[in-house]
């Protein structure tokens, strides 16, 4: 108490000057105090202490934070996941769907699905979740006329939705299908936020800016928007999160139109989810990045329209096509590719590797009935049958921006197969579509060849890709393919819940398939994430998408 009364007396002996600048010094020295307590690892105000900031490549920026559209855009994927959480949720270290906020009981038959919602679980703003919500979302939501994403739109057609009691939902199939339990790992929608909005216009709702969810992360500042076009988000720690709280208080994302721009403002980001092509040696050489690498359940693929007047009911040049490519020789231009022969993920593709031989394409082009027998043939270089008509193909292909990964992706390999093709006398008729004309183009199944990928995530059902009803505008079955015992083997793998019982129906199934040749299946990607080891315990094994590796964000930790 005598030093107080000191400080006291000294305090009383300075004029009014000197008695102002000894209060704001106090001032001072106590706000650092108190800030040293609150943000021991930050506290001279450079930003956020205990933040891990991503940099994320997307044209679109970061647009709809909203579990039931992130199937088209991957920044607002990367968020959601922190976001928002499902009824099951994936586990990259399981590699399978398990339960989330609800616990799954399946009848004996296989045909109905009951969730009991578990207790305590709340929103982001404090009102308790319901079945009420998982009935919103999936039956009032996914189900109406009107909303705009036709994928789970279809997942969830012919399926009865009932809402048992308050905790207990209830979905009810025409079939067994045991990838069906993927549909549940999307995220819930908050039915006393978006109850009163019409889900044919939720997409263009302000709530996708500052949503509402159930996950480890909330959103306290809506989506900022910068003049070079990037977009920010960042997210904080859900302190009544219903799972394991992990020890990063905040996680920042920033997107950026194009790779480019991310590469320089790398000073500005921890880690970078998705590093392809080129740019694999550019953080490489970094000095600053390690890099993780990891393959997704995608593929990218030559489908042939079976109704085409050439390719129809003519295995020989379907046969010719697919020998003219050497893939391994396609493959040694890229750092980020692996081949693959069949469609099926769930196999192994070394069981499935074709060899190319041109010989064998031009024995087969000749087999078909097509020759150099034209006068003006050798200046052309195209082969024509016994009726003078020419083996010429329409080739479809989406175009990118040029300068960007994608695009120079697809000029390497669309000037490859041009060059197999047109070395056997195959005539082509190139079409770069812009994203559109490219979608319209697809629906319509208007082409010869189309060059595209396709991502399973979850859901390895072939249905929507191979079984003859879905050769629609709707539909993935971009070969227009339609086989008997393709449907049979499809339908009876979905009934299947062993494993080793589907694997010998995957096998006939991938036999017939490389039998029929509908598609050229060319290559897998292989993506790396970098990161700047400011976090310890990121991995990115048994990932289906990218943001699974946000599933074991609970394990990071700063070093």
């Amino acid at each position: 108490m005598k030093f107080f009364h000191l400080i006291l007396e000294v305090f009383r002996s300075y004029d009014y000057r000197d008695k102002l600048l000894a209060a704001f010094s106090v001032a001072l020295l106590l706000s650092m105090i108190v800030k040293m307590m609150v943000f021991p690892y930050g506290f001279f105000g450079f930003g956020k202490p205990n933040v891990y900031t991503e940099g994320v490549v997307s044209k679109a920026g970061i647009q709809n934070v909203n579990p039931l559209f992130v199937d088209y855009n991957e920044a607002d994927r990367e968020v959601s996941s922190l976001v928002f959480s499902g009824l099951m949720k994936f586990d990259p270290d399981k590699q399978a769907i398990v339960d989330d906020m609800a616990a799954l009981s399946i009848s004996e038959d296989k045909t109905v699905y009951t969730f009991k919602v578990r207790d305590g679980i709340r929103w982001h703003d404090g009102e308790k979740v319901t079945a009420k919500d998982a009935y919103f979302t999936f039956h009032n939501v996914i189900g109406d006329l009107g909303f705009q994403n036709e994928i789970l739109k279809t997942n969830f057609a012919g399926v009865v939705i009932d809402l048992v009691d308050e905790m207990t939902i209830k979905f009810t199939l025409e079939k067994p299908n045991t990838f069906f339990v993927t549909n549940f790992t999307v995220g819930l929608l908050p039915e006393h936020v978006l109850g009163k909005v019409d889900p044919a216009t939720i997409l263009q709702s302000d709530f996708n800016k500052k949503p509402v969810g159930t996950g480890p992360y909330m959103v306290v500042d809506p989506v900022e928007a910068f003049s070079d076009s990037s977009m920010q988000i960042t997210l904080e720690r859900n302190p009544t999160y219903y799972g394991e709280i992990s020890e990063i208080e905040f996680m920042k994302f920033i997107s950026y139109p194009s790779m480019n721009d991310l590469v320089e403002n790398l000073s500005s980001v921890n880690g970078v989810p998705k590093v392809t092509g080129e740019y694999v040696s550019n953080f490489a050489g970094n000095g600053r990045f390690n890099l993780l690498p990891y393959e997704l359940p995608q593929y990218t693929a030559v489908f042939m329209n079976m109704e085409s007047k050439i390719l129809k009911d003519n295995l020989n040049v379907r046969l010719a096509l697919q020998k003219a490519v050497d893939k391994k020789k396609l493959l040694e231009s890229f750092v980020d590719k692996v081949p693959i022969d069949t469609p099926l993920m769930e196999l192994d593709q070394e069981d499935w590797v074709y060899q190319s031989n041109v010989d064998q394409a031009q024995g087969a082009l000749k087999e078909a009935g097509y020759l150099y027998k034209r006068s003006d043939a050798e200046q052309t270089g195209i082969r024509y049958n016994d009726d003078g008509e020419p083996l010429e193909l329409n080739f479809i292909v989406r175009a990118y921006d040029d300068g960007t990964p994608q695009s120079e992706e697809v000029k390497k390999v669309i000037g490859f197969l041009t060059d197999a093709w047109r070395g056997i006398g195959v005539g082509l008729k190139l079409e770069f579509l812009d994203s559109d004309a490219f979608r319209e183009r697809v629906a319509s199944r208007s082409y010869d060849l189309l060059f595209v990928g396709q991502s399973l995530g979850y859901n390895l059902d072939t249905y929507s890709y191979w079984h003859s009803t879905q050769a629609n505008p709707l539909g993935q079955n971009f070969s227009n393919y339609k086989s008997f015992r393709v449907d049979k083997l499809i339908e009876s793998i979905r009934r299947m819940f062993d494993d080793s019982e589907r694997e010998e129906d995957l096998k006939e199934l991938a036999a017939k398939i490389k039998e029929d040749i509908p598609a050229i299946f060319l290559y897998r990607p292989v993506y790396y994430y970098a990161t700047d080891g400011k976090i310890d315990g990121i991995s990115m094994e048994g990932v289906d998408f990218p943001s699974d590796r946000l599933a074991r964000i609970s394990k990071w930790k700063f070093k």
